[in-house]
């Protein structure tokens, strides 16, 4: 599956000195915890906080709508990334699936030190109640067709909540913050689809669409929102109140 190439080689493995480094380190959940939130680890102000909730979303509303997965009792998973543990190239600690978003949407060439993984991954541990868990799969929905349509009915004053939950840590108030660049305003509805649903390009590779529509040196870090994050109309909703947004200063 390239998809899983693409990872693989982005995660490059870890060298033997980080390896031996891991042997004689030993990892505090409190540490990790910090790290967690903290976007200390990262090259583009993003944390793992930003995309990952760490605690039960089933139980708990923080307000937020995240890209990823709740990391709660993700120790314990038996692949991550959504590979088959039986593959090759499946991730052998939850510690090392995390390297994969520190390289690629952290854009931290430099991944993690022994001890930050030691960490984090012992954070992750002291969150994870139950000692076995199925993977999780990932839900890519963008649109094969590439035409995104039906996005141009939404409603303004339902996207605004969806915005501040979804967008605004990352876009505040449709403006730059860790995101570069402030959000067009004057857009086609299909230009924002497309980008939510497809994001840096990876929504659009795992979508089975374009295997080449991600490129790490690209530089670009917006991670996708599956339909199991954000519903079709949840987006259109979104997408009608950028459209109500003050013009760009």
């Amino acid at each position: 599956m390239l998809i899983c190439t693409i990872i693989s080689l982005i995660l490059l493995v870890f060298s033997a000195e980080w390896t031996n480094a891991q042997m004689s380190l030993q990892g505090t959940s409190s540490a990790g915890r910090r790290l967690f939130h903290s976007p200390m680890i990262s090259k583009n102000g993003l944390s793992c906080g930003n995309c990952h909730a760490d605690f039960d979303e089933t139980l708990y509303d923080d307000g937020r709508i995240r890209a990823g997965h709740s990391l709660y009792n993700a120790y314990y998973r038996q692949t991550w990334w959504g590979k088959d543990p039986r593959e090759p190239g499946a991730y052998a600690t939850a510690g090392e699936a995390a390297v994969v978003c520190v390289i690629h949407y952290m854009r931290n060439p430099e991944k993690l030190t022994a001890q930050q993984t030691l960490d984090l991954t012992a954070y992750l541990k002291a969150i994870s109640k139950k000692s076995v868990q199925p993977p999780l799969s990932i839900a890519p929905a963008a649109d094969k067709t590439g035409e995104y349509a039906g996005f141009e009915k939404g409603n303004h004053v339902a996207g605004e909540e969806v915005f501040y939950a979804a967008c605004h840590s990352c876009h505040p108030n449709g403006n730059a913050g860790i995101a570069p660049n402030p959000i067009s305003r004057d857009e086609p509805s299909k230009y924002y689809a497309r980008i939510v649903r497809e994001g840096d390009g990876l929504g659009a590779v795992l979508s089975g669409i374009d295997p080449t529509a991600y490129s790490f040196n690209e530089g670009r870090f917006k991670p996708f929102f599956g339909a199991d994050r954000l519903t079709d109309q949840q987006i259109a909703d979104v997408i009608a109140y950028i459209k109500t947004l003050p013009p760009i200063q």
